[in-house]
């Protein structure tokens, strides 16, 4: 248009009136490439701060990370940061590493690199899913045979695709074989599990197998000995959850709303024919992410890692007991991303296991729904991002720079048409 004008304007003087219309319509367009230009400046300034300061995700440790936080990224990347707390016996962790039969050394001479979920096994000292899903849970004692904690091992493809690279140091034990530490929580992963250690031969159904000073008669039976699987007691745990608010329908087969109560019933049976002591504890630090608990049922929450828990209690052989706790589902539901070294965390689903394992579908804000999508769409580094946002920002202003030029060139010949040299 800008050149048929001017072509023109030497046979038709009445077309001045046309180019003082593109005048003012270029005007317009500088004024809208001026904002663009600053919008992607600002825009390229924010994606800088990423590339050279990366933000830390809000929930970077979990309770179940063997070393919170991981073990660090960029220069501050290190085995080092695993086997500080080894060393120290943090979280007991030295303990569980002789559990599995992982030694000092063969930790230390581990090597970084990536490796693939498959059907590897990753260990953590909090509970996640159910023992049909294949999580197995581990008493570790210390070196003086005395219980520290639990640790707990499941199917790391519970959590992620078996396609999905890893980053870690991976090692190989004498014992149990390949092993990592996880980069990003310090979490133990194995291919298998440490074999289970031999039962005490004993004397049973009166026939003498072997002495052992730890031989015990059953209860109430002196003709079934300890390692008689008759006498051993059986604990069976069970659990279901209800929504109140929803008309008390199966928590898990409708999703949660803002303010929803939803009440748990975690029930605990012995089966065998001898009675034992049963520790009860309910580990909710995935469920507190989108609510809070209003009726503990007498039990003690423990703040910091979510775990509520009861006195321990006796149980009879065919004796069971009942315990009852309600939560309401916030008002608010945060839209904070999923977990960096817990994937299951803040994941829209608030999952809890008790004997049995039960997912409840949360009614997660829009940006959550942004990040499910966005997961499944080409993954692109910083690097990617800024030269994208370069090639925009040198779009951008070739487009300014151009309509500048084009406007100074209408003045010029404005301003040859009122002195008559065109």
């Amino acid at each position: 248009m800008f050149k048929k004008i001017i072509s023109n304007l030497p046979f038709s003087p009445a077309l001045v009136g046309q180019l003082a219309f593109y005048a003012k319509r270029l005007r317009k367009e500088e004024m809208t490439r001026k904002l663009g230009l600053i919008f992607i400046v600002l825009a390229l300034i924010v994606q800088s701060l990423v590339v050279f300061q990366p933000s830390e995700s809000a929930n970077a440790s979990s309770p179940s990370d063997m070393v919170s936080g991981g073990l660090g990224l960029g220069a501050n990347r290190s085995i080092n940061n695993f086997l500080s707390p080894y060393d120290s016996n943090t979280k007991n962790l030295r303990d569980v590493m002789n559990y599995v039969g992982i030694t000092r050394s063969e930790i230390a001479s581990a090597q970084f690199t990536s490796w693939k979920v498959e059907d590897k096994l990753s260990w953590g000292f909090a509970p996640t899913f159910s023992y049909a899903q294949g999580e197995r849970q581990y008493t570790i004692t210390n070196s003086e045979k005395q219980q520290v904690t639990t640790i707990y091992s499941r199917p790391l493809s519970l959590r992620m695709d078996k396609n999905t690279d890893i980053w870690g140091w991976v090692g190989h034990s004498d014992k149990i074989g390949w092993f990592s530490i996880m980069q990003s929580c310090g979490n133990l992963v194995t291919e298998i599990t440490p074999p289970p250690p031999p039962p005490a031969k004993c004397i049973v159904n009166s026939e003498l197998l072997a002495s052992d000073e730890n031989c015990k008669p059953c209860p109430g039976n002196s003709t079934l000995w300890i390692d008689d699987l008759s006498c051993i007691p059986n604990i069976v745990k069970t659990k279901k959850a209800t929504n109140a608010s929803q008309g008390f329908v199966d928590a898990s087969s409708t999703t949660a709303k803002a303010n929803d109560r939803i009440s748990y019933t975690l029930t605990v049976e012995n089966t065998g024919l001898s009675p034992t002591s049963v520790k009860l504890e309910e580990h909710l630090a995935d469920v507190l992410e989108y609510s809070t608990l209003i009726d503990n049922g007498g039990g003690a929450l423990e703040e910091k890692t979510g775990v509520l828990s009861w006195p321990n209690i006796t149980l009879e052989p065919n004796a069971k007991q009942t315990r009852t706790i309600v939560i309401r589902v916030l008002a608010v539901i945060p839209a904070t991303a999923q977990g960096t070294s817990n994937e299951t965390s803040y994941d829209c689903t608030m999952t809890n296991t008790f004997g049995n394992s039960i997912d409840i579908p949360v009614d997660c804000p829009t940006p959550k729904i942004v990040e499910k999508l966005s997961s499944e769409l080409p993954k692109t580094g910083p690097t990617e991002n800024m030269i994208f946002m370069g090639i925009i920002l040198s779009t951008i202003t070739y487009f300014y720079a151009r309509t500048r030029q084009v406007k100074k060139e209408i003045r010029l010949i404005r301003k040859d048409t009122s002195t008559g040299t065109i």
